[in-house]
């Protein structure tokens, strides 16, 4: 998830606000493939043998913020603890992260890119996500 999204989904601003205690980290988790799915801007991860993703760790989120997360992430993904390779301080830790849970059928055969999304996708999929999220709240 990029930085923006997150920020958005926590704090309802596109930025981190100064006193936020998150902080975020580079990681790899072995032994997931993350694909493009079928005709939506966002990824599916799934266990796959052999295989690592690079992503972002998310520390000291609060109860309400992984309320917000698995809201935000809804019920085609399942919150699940693995174990990650943090790059910056080289510690392996448990997380928790968001596994594609619903049909399989959904995934394409290529890898999700993000730079892609963030150049051609990410300001109309920030938009409707948003709106959408946004009229759900009380």
């Amino acid at each position: 998830m990029s930085p923006e999204v997150l920020a958005r989904v926590l704090y309802n601003t596109f930025n981190f606000p100064a006193e936020s205690p998150i902080s975020l980290h580079r990681a790899v988790l072995e032994n997931y493939s993350r694909f493009a799915l079928i005709d939506e801007s966002y990824p599916a991860l799934i266990p796959s043998l052999n295989s690592s993703v690079k992503g972002i760790l998310v520390r000291n989120l609060s109860v309400e913020q992984v309320s917000r997360l698995d809201e935000f992430e809804g019920d085609e993904y399942e919150r699940r603890t693995v174990i990650v390779n943090v790059e910056d301080t080289e510690e392996v830790v448990e997380a928790q992260c968001y596994i594609w849970v619903d049909d399989l059928k959904r995934l394409s055969d290529c890898d999700w890119d993000f730079k892609e999304f963030m150049q051609k996708r990410f300001k109309q999929w920030i938009e409707e996500e948003m709106e959408e999220m946004d009229s759900s709240r009380p």
